[in-house]
């Protein structure tokens, strides 16, 4: 933007300078007019590439800001996640071993180690989506 500042300005004084003196030959005419032309072609072309490189750049940075603002909610979402898994399986597994106080002495261990293995399985489900869950949020963040 300088540079053409610059260039119009010289353009300028050169215009009024030619105000002063005789009129020029067509030819000569002809020729400045191709000069300026290619001079400005040229300041449009920079400015256009610059126009360009900077939307590029903010582009870039949006789709930067979004990422990173996606990874977190994914990764904060997944810790919620897991911990209402976790929350979940702890409740059933209570309800589970109040339940298995109806059973007869003889049958109340059978049902509390089933109970513990289903609150395992339902915990080991939640750690395996976590997981893979953060998992996401890295290959994200790469």
């Amino acid at each position: 933007m300088k540079n053409l500042s610059l260039k119009l300005l010289t353009l300028s004084c050169m215009l009024a300078l030619a105000a002063c003196n005789k009129q020029e030959a067509p030819a000569e005419v002809q020729a400045d007019v191709a000069d300026a032309q290619v001079e400005v072609q040229t300041d449009v072309n920079e400015a256009a590439a610059d126009a360009m490189n900077t939307a590029a750049d903010g582009s870039k940075e949006v789709a930067d800001a979004v990422a990173e603002a996606s990874s977190d909610s994914m990764d904060a979402n997944a810790k919620a996640a897991y911990d209402l898994a976790i929350t979940k399986a702890g409740g059933e597994l209570k309800v589970a071993k109040e339940k298995c106080d109806a059973f007869p002495s003889g049958q109340q261990s059978a049902c509390n180690d089933t109970a513990d293995a289903a609150y395992a399985t339902a915990k080991a489900a939640a750690e395996t989506e976590r997981a893979a869950a953060q998992a996401s949020v890295d290959a994200m963040k790469k």
